[in-house]
């Protein structure tokens, strides 16, 4: 089973990268718009991978890896985002994939680092 947590606070982006991810090999899902959703979504229902957006509307995708991956480990996540520079110090992310989104290329980094 790979349960993923998408962090984004845009729905209709929240929803497609959901939906690439259901197609690549999520077998369950839980979206979240703000840093602190995140963090008590996951809490709540620990992920097996993550794929974030790096500035939300409130908050950051990166602070709230940090404190989902600080609680349960080192977590496979994949940053999403508009602003790539913004994840320079973003290392450990398996990818740092630019927006628009590539379908594409979310589902071929989410099944190589994906439990499947």
């Amino acid at each position: 089973m790979c349960h993923v947590l998408v962090i984004e606070d845009e729905w209709i982006i929240a929803e497609h990268v959901a939906e690439i991810a259901r197609e690549a090999g999520a077998t369950s899902i839980d979206m979240a718009e703000t840093e602190q959703d995140a963090i008590e979504i996951a809490r709540l229902r620990p992920p097996a991978v993550i794929l974030s957006d790096v500035n939300l509307a409130q908050g950051t995708g990166p602070g709230a890896v940090a404190v989902i991956r600080a609680e349960m480990g080192p977590l496979p996540v994949i940053f999403i985002t508009g602003t790539p520079d913004d994840c320079s110090y973003c290392d450990y992310a398996a990818a740092v994939l630019s927006k628009p989104l590539a379908p594409q290329e979310i589902t071929a980094t989410f099944q190589r680092i994906a439990p499947l």
